[in-house]
């Protein structure tokens, strides 16, 4: 069985700029390596994983997680996911089949929503995963670690894609002042 990395964090913490650089100093060849990305994420260049740094990797769009099995093939040695958080569940099935296939799994995610509550299928991820990299973030107001990602007032929908003009990342001092009087 393979190794499963996952990156995690809040919003503005590095969690894409370490997944390429994962991508950048393998040891695998480009044609031993597959970087794929949800649909849902059309930041930036839609057909390529961006870091809020600029930084880009040109990867497959996907709508489901299912849909990593057509894209690999017997030379697929690694694999290397984005925003996991959107993939739902069955990518914890998926991961798991593609460890027991032996391909290296590096993924990067949200933990925790803008209310910090657990992210989708991110607690099973997090069990399932042979290393866990967690990255904080600078808060937003006052510099310090931030582990929360706080989305501006204006829209109340779970899920909604954007950048730091609907999102910033806080330490929980100022999540919690920021959520004053929100659900």
């Amino acid at each position: 069985m393979r190794e499963f990395t996952l990156i995690h964090g809040c919003m503005f913490a590095g969690k894409t700029t370490q997944l390429i650089e994962f991508y950048n100093t393998s040891n695998c060849n480009s044609d031993e390596k597959l970087a794929v990305k949800p649909l849902l994420d059309q930041r930036y260049n839609a057909g390529r994983i961006n870091s809020h740094g600029g930084l880009q990797l040109l990867a497959h769009r996907i709508g489901k997680a299912e849909e990593i099995y057509t894209l690999v093939n017997e030379s697929t040695q690694e694999i290397y996911i984005d925003e996991i958080q959107f993939m739902g569940p069955i990518v914890i099935e998926v991961i798991g089949e593609l460890m027991m296939n032996n391909i290296r799994i590096t993924a990067a995610g949200l933990d925790k929503d803008y209310l910090a509550r657990d992210f989708g299928p991110m607690p099973a991820l997090k069990k399932l995963a042979t290393q866990t990299i967690e990255i904080k973030a600078k808060c937003h107001i006052c510099g310090f670690p931030a582990t929360f990602t706080f989305r501006k007032p204006g829209n109340e929908n779970l899920v909604l894609v954007g950048n730091n003009d609907l999102y910033e990342a806080r330490c929980e001092v100022h999540w919690k002042e920021g959520m004053e009087g929100r659900h």
